[in-house]
Order: C-alpha cells, then structure tokens, then sequence
C-alpha cells in the first residue's frame, strides 16, 4: 500500500484554500488541482509499503510525537517548486518551520532505520496544485501579488495515510494518528 505521513489541516483551512484555488482557476491553467478534502501538510512519503510493516511504521509515529508538544502554524505566502521560472508544484507556505523540521527529520532518522530511504531536506508546504506546463503560469503570478493567505492550524497530532491512485484522483484514507505529547 502506499503511505504517507502527515499533518491535518482541518476543515477550515482545506475551505479557505479551495476559495483560494477556486480564483486561481479562473487563470485556465495546465494543472491538477487538489482537492479540497486531500489538501494537508506532508511530513514524509514512504511510497509503497508492504502490510507487515505498517505496525512498525504506526509505532515510530508514536515514538516520534511522545518528544513534541502540540503547537500552532499559519499560512505564510505561496511559492512553486523547483523554481517560479520552472513551475512543477504550486504551494503555500507555512511559518515554524523549524519546529516542523525537527518532527519531519526525526520522522527520518527513525523511518531509516526501518529501511525507508531518507529524504535530505524538508520545506514546510500545503501543496495547491501540479502544474503540466508554464501555460498561463503569468496570470497566476500575477493573481497571488494581491493574495495573501491567512490562517492558522493547530498541530496536535500527526497522522498516517493510505494514498490509493485512481482515474479521479487520489483518495486518502487516515490509517492511524498519534497525538503530540505535551513535555
């Protein structure tokens, strides 16, 4: 199956970037536009992983939200990655990040040793859309100079994801969640 682990958004927040993204389509562009209800915050891809090992994937979670206290993030701006002039993923931004580093990294280091291959960086982002092509890319940069996200999100636990691939998209289903613990 394949796995991901994650942050939770909240209704709230997953409206407010659909109004947002709702604008933004009016710039037609050549892009996969999340869905409201799959929008979230990845702490790390496992990609696919075989059933036995799942237990032991919930339990470096556990593990791993017993050294953090729950805490607050806000939207901060939007950014593409790799770069704006080659534009793949459209995002926002999130402040705290070095407070979300620690958890992704500590995510890292103990998914190694489950031999899940470590990621080498990690940048706080709430994915919007996959961009196909520059197609109208101008008119989004254009749009997002009078944007400015606003919200905030109440970390208190981190939870893990199945992703299933289909024709209409992906569809996520939440396999577990482990509360951050107040130390």
């Amino acid at each position: 199956m394949r796995l991901f682990i994650a942050i939770d958004v909240g209704k709230h927040i997953q409206s407010l970037l659909a109004d947002i993204q709702n604008t933004l389509k009016k710039c037609n562009l050549a892009a996969k536009w999340v869905q409201p209800h799959n929008i979230h915050l990845t702490l790390k891809f496992l990609g696919e992983v075989e059933e036995n090992k799942v237990a032991n994937v919930k339990n470096v979670i556990n593990t791993v939200t017993g050294n953090f206290s729950p805490f607050t993030i806000h939207l901060k701006e939007f950014g593409f990655f790799p770069t704006e002039r080659n534009p793949r993923v459209f995002f926002v931004s999130t402040d705290n990040e070095e407070r979300l580093k620690l958890i992704a990294y500590s995510l890292e280091e103990t998914m190694e040793q489950l031999g899940f291959r470590r990621e080498q960086r990690f940048r706080s982002h709430i994915t919007l859309a996959r961009l196909k092509s520059r197609k109208n890319i101008d008119c989004l940069i254009q749009k997002i100079k009078n944007i400015h996200p606003e919200g905030e999100i109440e970390v208190k636990e981190i939870s893990l994801y199945k992703s299933t691939l289909t024709p209409h998209g992906p569809v996520y289903e939440r396999l577990a969640s482990a509360p951050l613990k107040s130390i």
